[in-house]
């Protein structure tokens, strides 16, 4: 329904423009002509300046970045000179240094696994402690199931379990 409604507002307007410039005079046409091409030639030149304004902000992005980037080579290549310098007064290189700190850290493992050698390994046989088990039961005596162990407390029933009156109520 309302595809049907717009192209019948549509086709309407466009025939009450029709006959209003029918109707017109040929001053007022010109007139109306020069106002939609004046509007046409605004629209293009907002539209120039627009344009214009994008490169612009491309420009200076560019121009920004691009100092940013000499920044940091320039702070990359500093350090590296003081890195340089650093090196050539104390006479190692990081190579030689991660080489000694890897043999001093191997030494203190081998004397870790040297003192730790002397400890006996704690082995768990399951079969054995299994095998254990069953003479164990073998050999104690079974208890009948009717008769009350001596350390059990008799149950209470569900009329004492539910009020106490040792303790306050809730």
């Amino acid at each position: 329904m309302s595809k049907k409604g717009f192209l019948l507002g549509v086709v309407l307007g466009g025939a009450a423009i029709a006959t209003a410039v029918m109707k017109m005079d040929d001053d007022k046409k010109a007139e109306l002509k020069a106002k939609a091409q004046q509007g046409i030639a605004d629209f293009k030149d907002r539209a120039i300046d627009y344009a214009f304004y994008a490169n612009d902000a491309a420009e200076d992005f560019k121009a920004e970045a691009g100092q940013q980037f000499e920044d940091t080579k320039r702070k990359v290549a500093d350090f590296a000179d003081q890195y340089q310098a650093a090196k050539q007064e104390t006479g190692e290189s990081f190579g030689s240094s991660l080489d000694q700190a890897t043999d001093s850290l191997r030494s203190e493992l081998a004397k870790v696994e040297d003192d730790e050698g002397d400890d006996e390994d704690i082995v768990i046989d399951g079969g054995a402690a299994y095998q254990k088990a069953g003479e164990d039961e073998k050999t104690s005596a079974p208890v009948p199931e009717s008769a009350p162990a001596k350390d059990a407390t008799p149950a209470k029933s569900d009329d004492e379990s539910t009020t106490d009156e040792s303790s306050p109520a809730k």
